[in-house]
C-alpha cells in the first residue's frame, strides 16, 4: 500500500491527504521531503527493490544531496545494472558534483544501453567543452540540436565553435539563437565578447540591443557602463552605476566602480565616501577600495589619512608593487612639505624678530 502511495505521490508531485489550503502553503521541497519519508520507510522496512533505491536518489537528486543520491543510485546499479535511466542520473549527479570525467562515463553507460534523449546529450557536450574535447562536444551538441533546436541549444553550439576557434560558425549560432529566442541574454553577450576584438561599434550593439528588450538586466547595465568608461563618458557610466545602487546591488565591485569612476572626475570627496562605503563589507582583502581611499586622500592633500591606507595595504601584501611605490612617492612628498614648512619657519621667524642692538661709539671718544 505504501508503495502505491508513493509511486503515486511522486506521480501527482504532491501528497493527496493534504488540504487545499495546506497545499498552497507547501514550499518547493515538499513533496520530495515527504517522498523521502516513504522511500526511507520501504527501504528500511526490507521491502525495498532497485526502482525504489533509484526513486530515492532522483528525490536526494532534487533536494541536491548529491553524495545521498549518488549511493542509492549505486546501489540501483548493482541491483539491475541494465537500466538505463539510473546510468544517466548517476552522470547528472556526478556532474553536479564536478566529477566531469565521471560523468561522461556514465552517460556513455546509458547510451550503450541504448538511450537516446535530450538530457543525455546535454550532459554529454556541457562536460566534453569543460574538459576542451570540442571534437566529441560538437558531435554531441549535434545530436542535441536534433532533439531540441532551442536558442540554449544553440549558444550552446556556439560556445564548442568558438572552442575550436571556428568562430564564423560561433557567430552563425549565436545569431541563429537570438533569431530563435531573442529574450535570451546568453547570445548577445558572447557575441559582444567576441567582436569587442574585432569591431568594437557593433559589440555595443549587441549590449544595447538586448537593453532594448530588458532595461533592468543588471549585467547588461555594467557592461554598459564598462563601454562609457572606456570612452572617458565617466558621467554617463556613474548614472548607470547610481542607478543600480538603488535598485538592486551594493556589492563591493559596483561600489568600487562607481568610486573609481568619480576619482577619474577628480570627484575626490564623491570617491573617497563611496570607497569607504565599500570597505565596510570587507576592510581586509578589498585592495581596490583601500588604494582609492589612499588615492583619494592624497589628492584632498589629507596626506597623513593616505598614509595610514597605504600602510595599511603593505602590512596586507608586502609584494603590492604599485601600493609600495605610491607610498614612497608619498613619504617624499610629506618629507618635501616638512622641509619646506621648517624652512618657511625660519625665515619667519628670522622676518618677526627683533634686530639685536647696535651700541653706537662716539668718535670722540
Amino acid at each position: 500500500m505504501k508503495y502505491f502511495i508513493l509511486i503515486s505521490l511522486l506521480l501527482l508531485g504532491a501528497c493527496k491527504r493534504h488540504s487545499k489550503h495546506s497545499m498552497v502553503a507547501m514550499d518547493g521541497h515538499s513533496s520530495e521531503k515527504e517522498a523521502l519519508v516513504y522511500l526511507n520507510e520501504i527501504i528500511e522496512s526490507g521491502s525495498a527493490n532497485q526502482l525504489t533505491y533509484f526513486k530515492r536518489a532522483e528525490v536526494n537528486y532534487k533536494l541536491h544531496n548529491y553524495s545521498r543520491a549518488l549511493i542509492d543510485v549505486q546501489k540501483s546499479l548493482e541491483l539491475d545494472p541494465t537500466y538505463q535511466e539510473s546510468y544517466l542520473l548517476q552522470s547528472q549527479i556526478l556532474y553536479n558534483k564536478g566529477e566531469v570525467q565521471q560523468s561522461i562515463n556514465s552517460a556513455l553507460q546509458a547510451e550503450q544501453r541504448g538511450l537516446r534523449n535530450y538530457e543525455l546529450y546535454r550532459l554529454l557536450a556541457i562536460n566534453y567543452l569543460k574538459l576542451d574535447q570540442a571534437d566529441d562536444a560538437e558531435k554531441a551538441i549535434q545530436r542535441l540540436l536534433d532533439f531540441n533546436y532551442s536558442a540554449e541549444n544553440l549558444s550552446l553550439k556556439g560556445d564548442i565553435y568558438l572552442s575550436l576557434k571556428d568562430t564564423v560558425t560561433a557567430i552563425s549560432s549565436y545569431t541563429k539563437a537570438i533569431e530563435v529566442a531573442p529574450e535570451l541574454s546568453r547570445p548577445y553577450k558572447s557575441l559582444y565578447h567576441i567582436y569587442m576584438k574585432k569591431n568594437v561599434g557593433l559589440a555595443e550593439k549587441y549590449i544595447s540591443q538586448y537593453l532594448e528588450l530588458n532595461e533592468d538586466n543588471q549585467d547588461f547595465l555594467l557592461i554598459q557602463a564598462d563601454i562609457y568608461a572606456t570612452r572617458n563618458s565617466y558621467d554617463s557610466a556613474i548614472s548607470i552605476y547610481k542607478r543600480l545602487v538603488e535598485q538592486v546591488d551594493t556589492s563591493k565591485v559596483l561600489m568600487n566602480n562607481l568610486a573609481l569612476y568619480y576619482y577619474q572626475l577628480g570627484k575626490y570627496d564623491s570617491a573617497l565616501v563611496l570607497a569607504k562605503k565599500s570597505l565596510l563589507s570587507d576592510s581586509v582583502t578589498n585592495r581596490d577600495a583601500k588604494l582609492l581611499v589612499a588615492r583619494s586622500f592624497d589628492n584632498l592633500r589629507e596626506y597623513n589619512e593616505s598614509k595610514v591606507y597605504y600602510e595599511a595595504l603593505v602590512k596586507y601584501d608586502s609584494t603590492d608593487v604599485i601600493a609600495l611605490n605610491e607610498l614612497d612617492k608619498l613619504n617624499r612628498k610629506i618629507a618635501y612639505l616638512w622641509r619646506l614648512r621648517q624652512q618657511e619657519r625660519n625665515f619667519d621667524s628670522i622676518r618677526t624678530s627683533t634686530p639685536p642692538v647696535v651700541e653706537r661709539k662716539d668718535v670722540n671718544q
